[in-house]
């Protein structure tokens, strides 16, 4: 059985574990992160400065559970170029579509639904119960947010969040770095970098 370490140990972390699909060929040996914590009653393995040491010691295989879509992109940076592999994990109350695709190191929580031919790109989170509909496109270091709905042929670019009960109509794209609020209901294009607001949403002003 591969052992995999989870690098994080905030409440994402806790998460991610809670969804953890007890699959036979993979397991978590325990976390690394800043300083110990509860981690579901893993053990904690040290600080991040030890993951080389970990990955001498044998334990190859990395999830990386951290929130912040920057963070989270420069840390799998570091153990991709360190050697890990990294896993995917999809709850097991969770929809995956027959021809939906999952991109390593991302997760799919807990009664979320990827629709047909969805694409989800390396490190993103579909959190709980969100919904992305069919030929959808999530870039890399996404977070879609607990109950957000994404209806058909959305591309979501690297690093953009989509705020908790988010909608988002069909064939909008937004934009790399975008941020959306929660509730907010997207009617248009969201350019890299805009956050926007409101229903109908709106860019919001700083």
């Amino acid at each position: 059985m591969a052992q995999v370490v989870i690098v994080g140990n905030g409440g994402h972390a806790r998460a991610c574990l809670d969804a953890w699909d007890p699959a036979p060929d993979l397991a978590p040996a325990g976390y690394v992160g800043p300083a110990a914590g509860d981690v579901l009653g893993l053990e904690y393995l040290g600080d991040d400065d030890r993951l080389p040491l970990l990955l001498a010691a044998g334990l190859d295989r990395a999830f990386v559970a951290l929130g912040s879509n920057t963070v989270r992109a420069a840390v799998t940076q570091r153990c991709l170029e360190a050697g890990f592999t990294l896993v995917t994990i999809i709850a097991p109350s969770a929809q995956v579509g027959a021809t939906a695709r999952v991109g390593d190191g991302s997760i799919v929580l807990h009664k979320a639904v990827l629709g047909a031919n969805v694409r989800v790109g390396c490190g993103s989170i579909i959190n709980t119960a969100a919904t992305v509909d069919h030929d959808c496109v999530i870039g890399d270091f996404v977070h879609v947010a607990p109950g957000v709905n994404l209806a058909g042929t959305i591309i979501v670019g690297d690093r953009a969040l989509i705020g908790i009960g988010a909608s988002v109509v069909p064939g909008v794209r937004i934009g790399a770095g975008a941020t959306v609020g929660a509730g907010a209901l997207v009617l248009h294009d969201v350019a890299d970098g805009q956050t926007v607001v409101g229903m109908p949403a709106k860019e919001l002003k700083r």
